[in-house]
């Protein structure tokens, strides 16, 4: 179907979940040979080789679908003009990633890019900020533990890529939605310069500490618009950690200091 200009694929992973937790293992017992996963992943690169009017790709939590040879189906032309690229997936086996910096050089016309944060290096930070791409005005990034624990930090943006990026994306907003991620962590990846507009704390094993939340506060007052913070641990007192023995609340001084801040909500 060559007309085909927005194709988005999200894996509802909550159903696997109810036959327990998604393992190699229970995906063994599905597809013992790998045969189905394969033939999915052909058609899939079939499709995208035989686009002709592609516009928006998004993949999300597809289970290995996506391959990290996948997006060389697309042809030069298609890639060339793709707006929208969303490519996110935690169960990609070891160190893996589903795009490189050299092939992110084909889409030059990307408004909107999602990916696993570790998988946005300065490198590509420095290739989006090149004059011949188009400005970038929107990026997404998903922080989870489980890819921190199997990738590295050490390729990541540093303040300076962000702000060679922004000065070439002068419009350009930051989305981050963060799993179970450890506050030293988020206290490495918060750099000075990232235009964030909206993060998202999604936790069933740790807390958002107080010195987290400030940072933010401090950091991104004239950007912020969304801040997000669900728990869903047992336990509440540590939610969110302000075991530092502050004297101000530092949920409280973020409604203050973000004042375009348009959504503030705690679940828990």
């Amino acid at each position: 179907h060559r007309n085909l200009q927005k194709l988005s694929l999200f894996g509802d992973i909550s159903i696997l979940q109810q036959h327990g937790s998604i393992s190699n293992t229970y995906l063994g017992k599905v597809d013992p040979d790998g045969k189905k996963i394969k033939q999915i992943q052909q058609l899939f690169e079939e499709i995208l080789g035989n686009s002709r009017q592609l516009k928006w790709l998004s993949c999300g939590f597809m289970l290995q679908i996506v391959t990290p040879t996948s997006l060389s189906s697309l042809s030069n032309p298609i890639a060339n003009t793709m707006e929208h690229l969303s490519l996110l997936d935690n169960h990609i086996p070891g160190n893996t990633t589903l795009i490189t910096a050299v092939e992110l050089e084909r889409f030059v016309n990307l408004r909107s890019l999602a990916l696993d944060f570790c998988d946005f290096t300065a490198e590509m930070a420095r290739v989006l900020a090149d004059s011949n791409h188009v400005p970038l005005h929107r990026l997404s990034l998903l922080v989870h533990s489980v890819s921190i624990m199997h990738k590295s930090l050490d390729n990541m943006p540093e303040d300076e890529n962000w702000k060679a990026l922004t000065r070439n994306s002068t419009n350009l907003r930051v989305y981050i939605m963060a799993f179970d991620v450890k506050s030293d962590d988020m206290l490495r990846i918060l750099k000075p310069s990232i235009p964030l507009e909206r993060i998202h704390f999604d936790s069933y094993i740790t807390c958002v500490s107080g010195a987290v939340v400030d940072l933010i506060s401090r950091q991104y007052d004239k950007f912020l618009t969304h801040f997000i913070l669900m728990n869903d641990v047992i336990d509440m007192s540590g939610f969110p950690d302000l075991s530092d023995n502050r004297n101000e609340d530092p949920l409280v001084l973020l409604a203050w200091r973000c004042t375009r801040l348009s959504l503030l909500a705690v679940h828990g």
